[in-house]
């Protein structure tokens, strides 16, 4: 079997077909890779291919297995949204039927597949409507030519190009049928084409041309391929030959693809397929899962989630992450989350007494040599140790049937314990979900453990390093935090505000290829919307079932994870640098004071906590009276208060700066540094400024009107401590 992927290639020098433009129109079944609902079917009646389209999907490509009994493989997508089309299919056509359904439906190709039968050539076809964005000034279709005459042809009509090529058996040749539309206007492309060519020439071509496939078809004798391409686009395109039904599924779904292209054919020992496959994800995952795959053969299976927590279990980049895997060790995260909720319900206590039995026989527990300590001690253990014999003591004190029972009332029902941890070769393997693990860290992150939330993340390793091999994370994220261009403040209270606790798991079994590997991290990253701060929660997670060797699984375990935090950091700087926080802003009205101006409070310095450097300010005050600053927890709108003449703009918790009292002097102003670390309240101590807060100062001063003591204040000044 071979893999071929093409990835934001740019286009080359071409070389069968010449014929430029930046892009061509696009086609739904090839072109778009927007993730969509879509099915394919194989071996099956006109009735079952029928039944699909009126549950609401088009087919996209139609080959025909078998003329008798009529047999048929098709691939389809939901017919809505970007995919929506108007369309037709028929088969069992002779090729008048074929002219006739284009000229009565004004409609043009987009596949074509020919076939014998005993009362002749007949044909299978898919066709939309000639009309809107898919309206073509020129196309149409041939039947029956040899490969010379299929190259004389286009080398005779070099404003059209070829759409879908198929071969077939005439009885003494191979023949060939295509699907033509004009190479002009909004259609026009470079393309390639390929008669009976090896597998490998194909995907030499492919490279050579920084091309994708739309259509590849297999010879029906010799085994060639005939195959039609367009420069690539950016996004993932994938084929593959040889496969078993089930070999299909499984790599569809490893590839996070849709299948634009389908061929069957019958072996001794069975049906094989080629297909041809698009991204049918998000583009981080698609990248992340490329990252995992580039270390890994086919054999290997993968998977990988990014999923927000705090607002219930949102997963923003995933692929297989609802496929069960071997967690190893991973699982224990599950046996954590059963034992903190029985704490919380009050049925145990971290500072009970267990028995732990510390005998090994290579990783797994042999029941001897008996210890006691205490239940918080055993489940630190088994989360930052990883010890095989703690977790086996917690596993018998709470029971497999209710550690499974606890995850599935949380939603993770793919939770499945078949074996100790650590025993795993030659037993069955215990199942999970990168899902199961989202929805444990999500229904923490909501609270479900009270109080006891930060211990669950505290018997967790809580370093920033949660790669493997030699991808770090810290260091992904010490690099996007240098080169952005935050203030160096700014940039130590993004750093200050993230927060991580993780898990890994690991097994090797020397029987066969049995390398598994997994990582479940939850990481608090501060956004910024505006002046305001905001702790979002995630959790990434990847795993790797049976990689050919351990440094693979690591490899591929390291670039995923690294993969999904790089974009996660990225996006989170990114609200940082985008905040347009003012973070001094005046409100509130001052009322003219004995000089006919308005007091006016102002500051210098910077919002920055960390450094401390914050100094208010006063001026249009009077001379030679004194003032002194008034520090609120928000804004209010208070007349004369206590008899003043002037507005009281702060409120909330309001605390009185009695060591700024001074005289305005003979410039009418005043000045006082900032302690942050120190603001004033009221019949308490001082507290420091928090990240995020906004808090609201202004400045009281005395005044004279017609000779007789009164006072005054100036306007306020809003500000957001960072």
């Amino acid at each position: 079997m071979n893999l071929k992927q093409t990835i934001r290639r740019a286009l080359a020098v071409l070389c069968a077909v010449v014929a430029m433009s930046p892009s061509a129109s696009a086609q739904a079944q090839t072109d778009i890779t927007t993730p969509t609902a879509w099915v394919w079917l194989t071996n099956a009646t006109d009735v079952e291919v029928t039944a699909q389209v009126n549950a609401g999907y088009r087919v996209v490509d139609i080959e025909v297995d078998t003329a008798s009994p009529l047999r048929f493989t098709a691939a389809f997508v939901r017919n809505t949204g970007e995919y929506a089309k108007g369309w037709w299919w028929y088969f069992n056509l002779t090729p008048a039927d074929v002219s006739n359904f284009l000229n009565q439906n004004n409609a043009r190709l987009i596949d074509l597949e020919p076939y014998m039968t005993s009362a002749g050539l007949r044909y299978a076809v898919v066709m939309i409507p000639n009309t809107g964005a898919d309206y073509a000034s020129d196309h149409w279709w041939r039947t029956s030519m040899t490969s010379s005459q299929v190259v004389a042809w286009v080398n005779a009509n070099p404003t059209r190009r070829i759409l879908d090529i198929q071969s077939y058996w005439d009885g003494s040749e191979t023949r060939y049928a295509f699907v033509w539309i004009t190479n002009t206007g909004v259609h026009q492309t470079g393309w390639w084409f390929y008669m009976g060519v090896s597998s490998s020439v194909i995907d030499n071509f492919l490279s050579q041309n920084n091309a994708r496939l739309i259509d590849l078809e297999r010879a029906p004798v010799g085994g060639g391929y005939s195959a039609v391409m367009v420069p690539g686009d950016g996004d993932a395109t994938y084929h593959l030959y040889g496969l078993t039904l089930s070999q299909v599924g499984l790599y569809v779904s490893q590839f996070a693809a849709r299948i634009i292209d389908v061929e069957r054919y019958e072996v001794f020992n069975g049906p094989r397929f080629v297909i041809t496959m698009r991204q049918n994800d998000n583009d981080l995952a698609i990248e992340a899962n490329h990252a995992m795959r580039d270390h890994l053969p086919l054999s290997a299976s993968s998977g990988l989630s990014l999923a927000r927590l705090d607002h219930g279990h949102v997963v923003s980049a995933g692929v297989q992450e609802d496929i069960v895997f071997e967690p190893a060790s991973l699982m224990k995260t599950a046996y954590l989350y059963t034992a903190m909720r029985r704490i919380a319900l009050g049925s145990d206590s971290l500072a009970n007494p267990i028995g732990v039995y510390t005998g090994l026989n290579g990783s797994c527990p042999d029941g001897t040599s008996l210890v006691i300590r205490t239940y918080g001690a055993a489940l630190a253990r088994m989360m930052e140790l990883s010890s095989n014999t703690d977790t086996e003591a917690v596993r018998a004190r709470i029971g497999t049937a209710n550690i499974e029972a606890h995850a599935h009332s949380i939603g993770a029902t793919g939770i499945q314990i078949r074996h100790t941890i650590g025993c795993l070769c030659g037993s069955p393997r215990n199942q999970s979900t990168l899902i199961d693990f989202g929805r444990i860290h999500s229904h923490v992150a909501l609270g479900n453990l009270g109080p006891l939330e930060d211990d669950f993340y505290d018997s967790m390793l809580n370093g920033p390093q949660f790669g493997s091999s030699g991808y770090n994370t810290q260091s992904v994220l010490n690099n996007l935090v240098a080169n952005s261009p935050l203030h160096s403040s700014e940039k130590a209270a993004f750093l200050a505000g993230i927060e991580y606790a993780h898990k890994g798991g690991s097994y090797t079994c020397n029987s066969g290829p049995e390398h598994h590997r997994s990582i479940g991290a939850y990481v608090r990253i501060p956004f910024r919307n505006g002046c305001s701060t905001s702790v979002r929660e995630y959790f990434i997670g990847a795993w790797v079932n049976d990689a050919s060797t351990g440094t693979n699984a690591d490899n591929s375990i390291g670039a995923g994870v690294t993969t999904l935090w790089s974009a996660l950091v990225q996006d989170a700087l990114d609200s940082w640098e985008n905040a347009n926080c003012d973070p001094f802003v005046n409100f509130c009205t001052s009322v003219p004071n004995s000089t006919g101006l308005s007091g006016v409070a102002s500051a210098t310095g910077n919002q920055y906590i960390s450094s401390n450097d914050f100094t208010m300010h006063a001026s249009g005050l009077p001379q030679d009276v004194f003032t002194f600053m008034l520090v609120g927890t928000s804004s209010t709108f208070l007349q004369n208060p206590g008899g003043s003449l002037g507005n009281l703009c702060v409120g909330g918790t309001l605390g009185r700066y009695w060591d700024a009292l001074q005289s305005t002097g003979s410039t009418g102003t005043a000045t006082h540094p900032v302690n942050l670390l120190a603001i004033p309240k009221p019949n308490s101590a001082p507290v420091p400024v928090q990240s995020g807060e906004t808090l609201h100062f202004q400045w009281w001063h005395r005044d004279t009107v017609n000779n007789l003591p009164a006072s005054n204040f100036t306007d306020g000044l809003m500000v957001t401590f960072l």
